[in-house]
């Protein structure tokens, strides 16, 4: 059973809160043009409910589904299964506008936006409100944490440095209520439904539901999120132990490829289309997540075999790296 509601950012973001983004999610992947038209959205809604307060601009939605440690140290921690790019980045924007309130010397309403929107000030470690993938968490804390080097060249550092720039061309030095004004509309006049998962649903239902009806993720994309969903607390490590040099070894093609030459060895008559549906067959099966940890295991190990092949120049024995040359040619 899942529960709906309308709201703002501000009801998404204060309080003692976490929003974790499962490893089996995309990085995060907005670009000057996603952002640049989100901020001219909220400009031009800031303008409009200069007349009208009530104004509200519908940004989408957010489902989200309980995390297995929900409420384990105090803080609310929620899964984000859609929606995450835009909470990324109405996070990076708010930080820009601390930042930028901070440079001009207006601290403490700089504190009021980190302490309501984007840390849990109040809670040992100041633990985020959002916990983005792997990928990304490094960027994100340091923009969060104002770190030495927030704003780097990845993604996330660049939406932050537009906003930046952003914020600080629309700042009418002759105007001392415009920044707060623009605040306003992120976080009261920027409307979501937030769809909220039951402790006993099935979060990996749910995505396949939303890939079903327009996400349209790859089928590699989909066996991550069956596995990693499965491997519970142990889902961290072997993400960045295995996983991680895994994926960036073959690319999401050629490991969509290895799940299917996988399934051929045991159906020759497998179609790739239909790779995820004959792996998650397989991997039902597999009652714990020890197993799922040995079969991320052993689907490294093909993986290997198979970038060797793709690139024979990863072979030390000169003999096979010629019968692999020949076989590539």
């Amino acid at each position: 059973m899942v529960k709906a509601a309308e709201t703002d950012l501000s009801g998404v973001l204060e309080g003692r809160k976490q929003y974790q983004v499962p490893l089996y999610q995309r990085p995060y992947s907005w670009g000057h043009s996603q952002c640049a038209q989100l901020w001219n959205d909220i400009i031009d809604l800031t303008a409009a409910r200069r007349t009208d307060p009530a104004l509200t601009h519908f940004i989408g939605s957010l489902v989200l589904a309980q995390s297995p440690d929900f409420e384990l140290v105090g803080v609310a921690r929620l899964l984000v299964v859609d929606g995450q790019q835009r909470l990324t980045t109405l996070s990076l924007l708010l930080a820009a506008l601390r930042d930028h309130l901070r440079g001009t010397g207006d601290d403490a309403r700089a504190d009021g936006i980190q302490a309501q929107y984007l840390a849990n000030v109040y809670d040992r470690g100041t633990p985020p409100k959002l916990l983005p993938t792997l990928k990304d968490r490094d960027a994100h804390l340091a923009v969060v944490r104002a770190a030495a080097d927030a704003g780097g060249s990845d993604k996330v550092g660049s939406a932050y440095n537009h906003f930046r720039a952003w914020i600080a061309a629309a700042d009418d030095p002759d105007d001392p209520h415009d920044l707060e004004e623009i605040e306003t509309a992120v976080v009261r006049g920027l409307s979501l439904v937030v769809v909220t998962a039951e402790k006993d649903d099935n979060a990996h239902r749910i995505f396949e539901s939303l890939n079903n009806t327009g996400l349209r993720l790859a089928q590699s994309d989909l066996l991550k999120n069956y596995l990693f969903m499965r491997l519970g607390e142990r889902s961290e490590a072997v993400y960045a132990d295995v996983w991680l040099p895994l994926e960036k070894k073959l690319g999401p093609d050629n490991l969509e490829l290895l799940f299917w030459l996988d399934l051929v060895q045991t159906d020759e008559r497998a179609a790739q289309s239909d790779t995820y549906v004959g792996q998650q067959r397989r991997l039902e099966r597999f009652t714990g997540p020890d197993d799922i940890e040995a079969e991320v295991q052993r689907i490294a190990q093909l993986g290997d075999l198979l970038a060797t092949i793709l690139d024979p120049s990863r072979e030390p024995d000169a003999e096979v790296r010629g019968r692999l040359e020949r076989i590539k040619a």
